[in-house]
């Protein structure tokens, strides 16, 4: 082979090359503007990743939703008249069961179920099993049946509501954020609590809120909250708001902020339900851990998944 005709091999080989990076280069960047590639070759956090963007592994999960309708043996009186208290308890699980091609998830099933109910159960299968087992009434009531065992159900009558769910919200090349929502209805009021679990899909481990935030600096994270608040009360919309003294532990994780969760009665009357407020990552900067900044940075692969519903 002469030295022209290698030059000629080596010169398409080059425009080869060049070609492929930027088509790969267009086809991952996202609506940031960021690509991938930007990520790869920051050493900084190369090094730590286990899997690079172009070899992110799809998450997988199960669908799991029972309902069942229990009696009370117990009575409460109604009027003149001694009625059977009902309870219907209703869940749907958009169940993890391998994150990044991981499957060992039993510190993260731990933590989403430690959010739901107070168990010694340690998976699923045990979960679902506790709250079949363990309906609330109006009143305390250990005797009841599931409805249908015989028993005629008076719908409406001294009937409370137990419903769970639990699902992905949002996930990046780093993170995912699940949501568990728990409502419950006791016959006169509802109460809704929503737990956000934030997981390293690379590292493979529970995020705890010290990892996100500076805590040394929580007040002054407390003191960007209610400036938001305040500006939310100045539109006049939401004029019965008022201040909170404890920094919110709830949250949303975004690409441009993060959303805080405070729950009903926090800044406002109760029966109002639960409150968002927003606060930017520019204003929030001063104050993330430098893990929790590093992983905004250089993250990529945005997915938003829809909001559970029954």
């Amino acid at each position: 082979m002469t030295k022209r005709t290698l030059f000629i091999i080596i010169g398409l080989l080059l425009l080869l090359d060049i070609a492929a990076f930027f088509v790969y280069l267009i086809g991952n960047s996202n609506s940031d503007g960021k690509s991938p590639i930007e990520y790869v070759l920051r050493d900084s956090v190369a090094h730590m990743a286990d899997t690079i963007p172009d070899r992110i592994i799809e998450d997988k999960f199960d669908t799991i939703a029972r309902d069942a309708a229990f009696v009370s043996r117990d009575k409460i009186r109604v009027g003149k008249e001694l009625k059977p208290m009902t309870c219907s308890v209703k869940f749907k699980f958009i169940w993890p069961t391998s994150i990044n091609n991981n499957s060992n998830l039993g510190k993260l099933h731990k933590e989403l179920i430690s959010r739901i109910a107070t168990t010694s159960a340690s998976d699923v299968d045990g979960l679902t099993k506790h709250l079949l087992d363990h309906p609330e009434f109006a009143r305390h009531s250990t005797k009841f049946v599931r409805a249908g065992e015989g028993v005629n159900v008076e719908p409406g009558i001294n009937k409370t509501l137990q419903h769970y769910r639990v699902f992905p919200y949002f996930s990046t090349s780093f993170l995912l954020e699940v949501v568990v929502l728990v409502e419950k209805h006791n016959g006169e009021s509802l109460s809704r609590n929503m737990n956000i679990v934030h997981y390293d899909r690379v590292h493979h481990h529970v995020i705890t809120l010290d990892k996100i935030f500076d805590l040394s600096k929580a007040d002054d994270i407390l003191a960007l909250v209610n400036q938001r608040i305040e500006a939310e009360k100045l539109t006049g919309t939401h004029d019965n708001w008022h201040e909170t003294n404890i920094l919110p532990t709830e949250f949303l994780l975004g690409r441009k902020s993060v959303v805080f969760y405070l729950p009903d009665g926090a800044i406002a009357p109760r029966g109002t339900g639960l409150h968002e407020i927003t606060v930017s990552n520019q204003d929030l900067e001063p104050f993330f851990t430098s893990y929790y900044s590093e992983l905004l940075a250089n993250d990529t692969h945005f997915v938003t998944y829809d909001f559970l519903q029954f």
